[in-house]
């Protein structure tokens, strides 16, 4: 009974103990938040200096795009340009080839009008070797000369 009694005595000091509770854990978030801070204050301050990078970058990049659609419209006239001479190259193959297709033609009309004097000289060789057994030989008379000699005796 006497330890109902005392029960409102003892609220105040559960009360005074999670007070001090609390107190203690404002005292540790009140660290905690300096320490961020401090973090913050350095993360910040590192940021700063990325940032100063950041835009060291970004201006090179601006002046370096800034001269892009200059530079794309001299590759641009480039492109149009050796399309052109491609064209003209394209057409000067296809030239060539009808030269060369023609020029084909004609060697192979050669070979052949070489094949038919290699014949007429083959013949004439032949010719020319029954001319030369005619001709007079060592003795003075050639086989023409003794044909008519042999038939003179025989109707002589």
């Amino acid at each position: 009974m006497l330890g109902g009694l005392l029960y409102p005595l003892r609220l105040p000091e559960r009360a005074l103990d999670a007070l001090g509770r609390l107190v203690q854990d404002l005292a540790g978030l009140r660290q905690e938040l300096a320490s961020g801070l401090g973090t913050l204050e350095q993360t910040t301050a590192s940021v700063a200096a990325d940032l100063g990078l950041v835009r060291t970058d970004l201006a090179v990049v601006r002046e370096s795009t800034s001269r892009l659609p200059e530079g794309i419209a001299k590759l641009e006239r480039e492109v149009t340009g050796l399309t052109a001479k491609l064209e003209q190259v394209d057409n000067e193959v296809g030239v060539l080839h009808a030269d060369m297709t023609e020029l084909c033609a004609h060697v192979q009309g050669l070979n052949r009008q070489l094949d038919v004097m290699q014949q007429a000289v083959n013949s004439m060789h032949g010719t020319v070797d029954g001319v030369a057994q005619d001709l007079p030989g060592a003795s003075g008379t050639g086989a023409i000369a003794r044909v008519r000699e042999a038939v003179g005796r025989k109707e002589g």
